[in-house]
């Protein structure tokens, strides 16, 4: 493959790492009592927190671990991991939300959050005339008979 791996994809490859490690260790902490929980910016009780929030956090941190991987790996369907997380998240966030399981002032800022964060990487992934050329390639790459 010709195509130079954009930069912002090596810089998101460590963030996703990090961040994959950094979503275990928060279950862990507060598993252990140690640290503040918050969700949507605003403090909840541990046991809040581990109910509601771990399972996500969880899921998100098995998904940003694929997603170094693939990246890494120069895997054409990594992109889709990135908006699958924001969608997973409104959806969780709405779920919550409607079932009246979690205030809704944090339900409203996942779902803003997610939103919003989920355009900017669907314009990056899939509309930035670079990378959606590099994705393009990885796809044809990925495609390749195997001979």
């Amino acid at each position: 493959m010709n195509r130079k791996v954009p930069f912002a994809i090596r810089v998101l490859t460590w963030f996703a790492a990090l961040a994959s490690a950094g979503m275990f260790m928060s279950i862990l902490l507060a598993i252990c009592g140690i640290g503040p929980t918050i969700m949507g910016g605003e403090r909840v009780s541990r046991g809040e927190w581990l109910h509601f929030a771990a399972p996500l956090v969880a899921v998100i941190g098995a998904m940003m671990a694929l997603i170094a991987y693939g990246f890494a790996a120069r895997r054409p369907w990594s992109r889709h991991l990135v908006i699958t997380i924001f969608i997973l998240i409104i959806i969780y966030a709405s779920t919550l939300g409607a079932l009246n399981l979690i205030h809704h002032a944090i339900m409203w800022r996942a779902i803003i959050n997610g939103t919003v964060f989920g355009c900017v990487s669907a314009w990056y992934f899939y509309f930035k005339p670079n990378v959606a050329a590099y994705f393009r390639e990885l796809k044809k790459v990925d495609r390749a008979p195997l001979l």
